[in-house]
């Protein structure tokens, strides 16, 4: 009886301090359940659910959950997003917070970013990581209201740095890399030494931190278009001869001996940073560049770089003309399931629509038209974003369009998967299913134009015509 007591009080406090609490209340919440969120990294801020819990009908929620590292944590509140920096087995009560709406502008809006806010806390502990990150970025921001009046050599920005770390000593792993990062900030001021002074002293000595803001932001900072700096030096020909070969091994030997830095899960993030990049800015690359990124997700020795290259391979075939979406399928707003191969031999126009929008209901009233005239090449599905089935039901019963209607339904995923950035946006698959034009015309663009050219185009394939109309 003695063993099995002296057991359990060892056992109940190690199971306390496994758990973390975040418990609060926000005023004006649309809905039952609250989620905390986190992001993957801060590099491509891929957002993940961290937990989800009940909110009651006055706005007061608790989550309780486990974590094993420091996370930039968030909450949506509408048009902001309390952001909160949580460590493993602590208890966080926070101050009451308002939440508040979306205005249609910003709800349309798919490059729309809410406000990050820090909540603030009511129970305030000494050692609070959120506090010591606060007073340090109003530190930094009395730094760089200075450095606007200021000679910004290395000796100031170098006794700047100091003069902080006097400040702000710490033992906690989290905050020393987002000060080091932030000094790596500082350094890169240096215009003569940019970036080099601010790699070599600050930088590279550094761990990579996927999930440490300051962190990522300097690696961003620093290593936008590093690319290019490498093509100024004359030794890097082999460095270049690799990548237009699309050998991910010579690639990362050869980069590891331009920089020196010892570091290889840096260099390769580095690596796949810059592909990602030259892949909107170099289109005659984009085939090696998708060649190198697969590599890197099948054969990083790092499982966060090549988590990373996946997500980015993701979003760059996503919507890519020749591939298919990746939709398995979708709701009609009477219920009824379909998917994109149910039009298979046929095209589909896919609109991406609102009803808080004029073009809507023009586009509407004109394709109920376009698809009756071309029954047999077209099917046109609309889905209205960004606002509830009820209001899309109402909206679209009122004009009565022999029409496919749906509706998100708050299915994020359905609009990542068209790379939506705008209300409207319209895409075209071809008769097997696949991307054909994306984005493509809208209406008043010349649609119906371009889908004639494209049927004539068939027919003169078919030997059947002859083209008689201009490729639009």
């Amino acid at each position: 009886m003695l063993v099995f007591m002296l057991l359990l009080l060892l056992y109940v406090p190690v199971y306390a301090t496994e758990s973390t609490c975040v418990s609060g209340t926000v005023s004006g919440y649309p809905g039952a359940t609250i989620e905390l969120y986190y992001f993957t990294d801060e590099i491509s801020y891929k957002q993940e659910v961290l937990t989800t819990t009940s909110i009651d009908s006055a706005g007061v929620f608790e989550f309780v959950f486990t974590l094993d590292k420091v996370r930039k944590c968030f909450v949506d509140l509408g048009a902001f997003r309390g952001i909160l920096f949580i460590e493993p087995s602590k208890t966080y009560h926070l101050q009451p917070m308002p939440y508040q709406p979306k205005t249609d502008a910003q709800l349309l809006n798919m490059y729309f970013t809410p406000q990050e806010v820090l909540v603030g806390l009511q129970n305030q502990p000494p050692d609070d990581i959120n506090q010591r990150i606060l007073q340090f970025e109003l530190a930094i921001d009395e730094v760089w209201n200075n450095a606007m009046y200021t000679d910004l050599s290395k000796r100031y920005l170098s006794a700047v740095i100091d003069s902080l770390e006097m400040v702000f000593p710490s033992k906690n792993d989290f905050f020393s890399i987002y000060k080091q990062s932030t000094y790596a900030l500082l350094a890169n001021l240096q215009v003569e030494l940019a970036p080099n002074w601010s790699i070599q002293d600050y930088f590279i000595s550094m761990p990579v931190h996927y999930h440490n803001p300051a962190y990522c932001e300097a690696f961003t900072v620093l290593f936008e278009g590093y690319f290019n700096l490498l093509e100024s030096q004359p030794n890097a020909k082999a460095f270049f001869q690799a990548y237009h070969n699309a050998n991910i091994v010579s690639l990362r030997e050869q980069f590891a001996l331009l920089t020196h830095w010892n570091n290889p899960q840096l260099e390769e993030l580095v690596i796949l940073y810059n592909l990602w990049g030259n892949f909107s800015l170099k289109p005659k690359d984009r085939t090696t560049i998708i060649n190198l990124l697969e590599q890197i997700s099948h054969t990083s020795l790092y499982p966060e770089n090549k988590k990373l290259a996946q997500e980015v391979l993701y979003r760059l075939k996503k919507a890519h003309v020749g591939s298919k979406p990746n939709v398995n399928e979708l709701r009609t707003i009477e219920g009824k399931t379909i998917t994109f191969s149910d039009f298979a031999g046929k095209y589909v126009y896919i609109v991406f629509a609102s009803s808080l929008i004029n073009e809507t209901y023009a586009d509407i009233i004109y394709l109920d038209k376009l698809r009756k005239k071309y029954a047999e090449n077209l099917e046109v599905v609309f889905i209205f974003a960004q606002e509830t089935e009820a209001k899309t039901i109402a909206y679209t019963k009122e004009i009565g369009a022999d029409l496919i209607f749906c509706n998100w339904n708050s299915d994020a995923q359905l609009i990542d998967a068209f790379g939506v950035q705008n209300i409207p946006s319209y895409y075209l698959l071809d008769r097997e299913g696949f991307f054909s034009h994306s984005p493509a015309l809208s209406p008043s663009q010349g649609f119906e134009r371009k889908l004639d050219a494209m049927l004539e185009v068939e027919k003169a394939a078919e030997g059947s015509s002859t083209m008689n109309k201009p490729f639009f």
